[in-house]
């Protein structure tokens, strides 16, 4: 019985994932192929002409340029926002520390296109910054004129980014142990010295692996450059690749463009995974944390970390309260002040008349919310069959992690392309269309599902499922009474991720979509275009109640059993 439950157990667990691998594969690289295949397939047959005539063109080795210069200036900016919060909050013991770590987690969940209209209210020539300064100061014109420019860019990437390194290396930090650091102190080093020569070497590796991730985040930006650029100017390579194919009508210039975007994302994720290593193999790094050991803030340091907060608080949440109070304001005429209302809010659920593109906001609204539900149905036992795969078998484990983490290697506009050159090439109808949409979203929903299982997965003893086959339990009935319940957090907290990033996505749905289909991250863009900033902001404040969702949710999740 015993030998009958293992033989089982071996071949519930070998062909179990296999379905999900197919599916993950199929929608990966079938997109894919016919991108990679328009650049180097003509009318004469295969050739390099079309990517060498692309490559050769003064036009296009600027923004080739331009895209690598503005990844690198983002991260720059945003490691200096980023240090300075990860050593205080790795350092000192002080009030509002949960504060500053509770809203570094939010620009992890807000989309980027509410990024863009958070900027565009708050930092705007109009913008409530602006409205501040010249009350408090007495102006009569606004002293930040940063908008459609390239500072605008970089400070939107840093506002997006700097969370991602300042939660990393802080994390690491905390797990460094003092022993180096008591050493220099007792030999006579002062603390500066000591910093510059024990401490932050040390913290290479961390630095490394976040501004490595950071650069490849600014490297594919897409709304952010679309917007706040203002023009071919602040051109970059993704948004050229849509350019390319949706307003010049030129897919295959845009597909051996997206060459160019693989080949340097693919390099930047190779970095990052070596330096993943690095910082797994560091000698420096404890499994013992800190907490206890940490010191109260001295006055200094209590005002700076004072300052900090208040900064990060402002910089965070003040593009984000902006446009949900925006939202409710309205001016009776064109000459009247702003005053409250719920005209945008009327507007949108169509309960009152709706000029320009705010008649198709209900529709968007509806489209968003199946098209996410989808998603969400379908990446979670995609995601699940996949982490149950990795957990399993430790001589592939590597390879299957890395295939389920495959879409990260190229960007949601290029994944866009793909499917719109399947939907250009079929001719299908409006099903097709929604369908390819749900496709787009699910292959780029599900690394992060994955990353949310997949750890949970991990924490599962084995010992529980090996009892449960010992007393007889076959390995489905196992799977169903031990695994599912134990994951079933890590299964919701996943599907509300997938749901929220299938809400927000536009890169991808922008690329691909026709007119015919709109989300509501579309007609943002569209709303925005047509200075309709308070219609977009009673958009975006949906998308705003989504990600505080997903914030709930995941900062539950955090202190779970088996949460992250």
């Amino acid at each position: 019985m015993r030998e009958n439950n293992s033989i089982q157990y071996r071949r519930f667990y070998r062909t179990m994932p296999i379905p999900s691998m197919v599916v993950l594969l199929m929608l990966f690289f079938v997109p894919l192929f016919f991108t990679l295949s328009s650049a180097f397939i003509t009318e004469e047959g295969f050739s390099f002409s079309r990517i060498i005539s692309v490559f050769s063109d003064p036009y296009t080795q600027r923004i080739m340029g331009f895209t690598l210069l503005q990844a690198t200036l983002s991260t720059l900016a945003s490691l200096a926002v980023a240090l300075p919060g990860a050593y205080l909050i790795a350092t000192y013991s002080f009030k509002g520390k949960r504060m500053i770590l509770a809203l570094s987690t939010i620009p992890f969940v807000i989309p980027s296109i509410l990024v863009v209209l958070g900027f565009v209210i708050f930092f705007g020539n109009n913008g409530f910054l602006n409205r501040a300064l010249m009350a408090l100061f007495q102006l009569e014109e606004p002293p930040l004129k940063i908008l459609y420019s390239f500072p605008a860019i970089i400070l939107a990437h840093t506002f997006y980014n700097f969370p991602i390194i300042m939660n990393l290396v802080s994390s690491y930090w905390e797990h460094m142990d003092e022993n180096c650091e008591a050493a220099s102190w007792t030999l006579g080093a002062n603390k500066v010295r000591t910093f510059f020569s024990i401490t932050l070497p040390r913290l290479i590796p961390a630095i490394v692996s976040s501004a490595s991730l950071v650069f490849l985040f600014c490297f594919n930006s897409f709304a952010i450059i679309l917007v706040l650029g203002g023009g071919p100017q602040f051109t970059t390579m993704e948004v050229e690749i849509y350019r390319q194919a949706r307003m010049m009508g030129n897919p295959a210039a845009a597909s051996a463009l997206s060459l160019f975007s693989i080949l340097i994302t693919s390099l930047l994720l190779l970095w990052y995974n070596a330096t993943q290593k690095k910082l797994g193999q560091s000698e420096t790094y404890s499994t013992s944390h800190r907490k206890a050991e940490k010191r109260p803030a001295t006055l200094v340091g209590s005002v700076l970390a004072f300052l900090y907060t208040i900064i990060s608080f402002l910089f965070i949440l003040g593009p984000i309260v902006s446009v949900v109070v925006r939202s409710f304001m309205a001016a009776p005429s064109r000459s009247a002040q702003e005053v409250f209302s719920l005209k945008w809010y009327r507007q949108l659920l169509s309960l009152e008349h709706a000029t320009g593109h705010m008649g198709s906001a209900l529709g968007a609204l509806t489209n968003s919310l199946l098209i996410a539900l989808a998603v969400a149905v379908l990446t979670v036992p995609l995601a699940l069959t996949l982490s149950l795969a990795i957990r399993r078998k430790k001589h592939t484990n590597s390879f299957l992690e890395l295939a389920g983490m495959l879409p990260m290697t190229v960007s949601s506009v290029i994944i866009g392309l793909g499917y719109y050159l399947i939907a250009s090439r079929l001719r299908g109808g409006l099903a097709l269309s929604y369908t390819l949409v749900v496709l787009a979203h699910l292959v780029i929903a599900i690394p992060f599902v994955l990353r949310t299982i997949l750890p949970e997965y991990r924490k599962i003893p084995l010992t529980y499922m090996h009892s449960s086959l010992t007393l007889g339990a076959g390995p489905f009935r196992t799977f169903l009474s031990i695994e599912l319940p134990l994951l079933k957090g890590a299964m919701f907290t996943g599907a509300i991720f997938a749901f929220a990033l299938s809400m927000g996505e536009f890169n991808a749905t922008l690329t691909l979509a026709n007119s015919s289909i709109i989300t509501l991250p579309v007609v943002m863009y569209r709303l925005i275009g047509s200075y309709n900033f308070q219609g977009a902001c009673a958009l975006g404040t949906i998308l705003i109640a989504v990600s505080v969702l997903v914030f709930i949710v995941s900062e539950f999740a955090r202190g779970g059993t088996y949460g992250r």
